[in-house]
C-alpha cells in the first residue's frame, strides 16, 4: 500500500485580501494546519498568534500545529492550548534546560507533543525524551532565514529517525520545514517524511487562485512520491 505523504500548509502565508476563503478551502484539503508563531527574536520576522488561532478554531476541522519559534517557549504553551492547538512544538535550543517540564506540560494540557530541530541541533539531543514526543520537524534550512536552499545532510537526519522509530518501537510523526518545493519531495519522502510543511514556493507562489495552485502542488507530491516508488 502506498504511504501518503502529509500535507500542512503553514497558515500565515494567506493572502490578507482571501485569507477566509483560503483557510476553508485549505482546512478542507490539507491534513494539518501549520501556525507560525514567532517573537522577532528567535527569528527576525514575527507570524501569526495565538489571537489568530483562536479567531479560527472554530472554523477548522483540521488539527493546528503551532510551531514556537520563540525564545521562550513556556510563555506561549497555555495560550496555544486555549487557542485550541492540537500540537504544541517548540525548538529542541529553547527548553535543553527544562525540555521534560515543557514536554509534560503541552501534554498535561490535552495537546500533543512536538519538538522542531534547526540543522546544525544534533538528533542526540531528543534522544531520552523521544518516547514522549508525538512529531519531530526537522527543519531543512535555519529557521527564519527565506530564500535559502534545503540542506540535502537532513535526508539522513530523517533516515536515522526513522530508523530510531523502528527500533525503539515509536510512533511519532517525522516532519521537513523549509523552503519546500517540488523538487525535494522525492528524496523527503525516500528519507522518510511523513508530512511536509509547505510556504510560498510550495503553494502560494505556483498561482493567485488556491484552487488551482493546490492542484499544481498535489501534482507535484504524486510526481516525487511515485518516482520514489518506482
Amino acid at each position: 500500500m502506498k504511504r501518503e505523504l502529509l500535507l500542512a500548509p503553514s497558515l500565515g502565508c494567506c493572502s490578507l485580501f482571501k485569507i477566509e476563503d483560503e483557510i476553508r478551502f485549505i482546512d478542507a484539503h490539507a491534513d494539518f494546519l501549520h501556525i507560525d508563531i514567532k517573537d522577532g527574536n528567535y527569528v527576525k520576522t514575527f507570524g501569526v498568534g495565538t489571537d489568530f488561532m483562536n479567531c479560527i478554531k472554530g472554523i477548522v476541522k483540521k488539527p493546528m500545529d503551532a510551531h514556537l519559534m520563540v525564545e521562550h517557549p513556556q510563555d506561549f504553551i497555555e495560550a496555544c492550548a486555549e487557542a485550541g492547538a492540537a500540537y504544541i512544538t517548540p525548538h529542541t535550543d529553547c527548553i535543553e534546560r527544562n525540555a521534560f517540564i515543557t514536554i509534560n506540560k503541552i501534554k498535561s494540557l490535552g495537546c500533543k507533543a512536538g519538538i522542531a530541530l534547526n540543522p546544525a541541533a544534533s538528533l542526540e539531543s531528543i534522544r531520552y525524551y523521544l518516547p514522549l514526543l508525538d512529531k519531530v520537524t526537522i527543519m531543512i534550512v535555519d529557521a527564519g532565514y527565506p530564500g535559502q536552499k534545503p540542506i540535502v545532510q537532513m535526508y539522513d537526519k530523517i533516515k536515522t529517525l526513522v530508523q530510531w522509530r523502528k527500533e525503539m518501537k515509536l510512533d511519532f510523526m517525522i516532519e521537513a520545514d523549509g523552503s519546500m518545493c517540488g523538487e525535494i519531495y522525492e528524496p523527503l519522502y525516500q528519507a522518510g517524511a511523513d508530512m511536509v510543511v509547505l510556504g510560498p514556493p510550495a503553494l502560494w507562489n505556483l498561482n493567485e487562485d488556491i484552487k488551482v495552485a493546490w492542484g499544481m502542488m498535489k501534482e507535484e507530491v504524486e510526481k516525487g512520491i511515485k518516482s520514489t516508488i518506482n
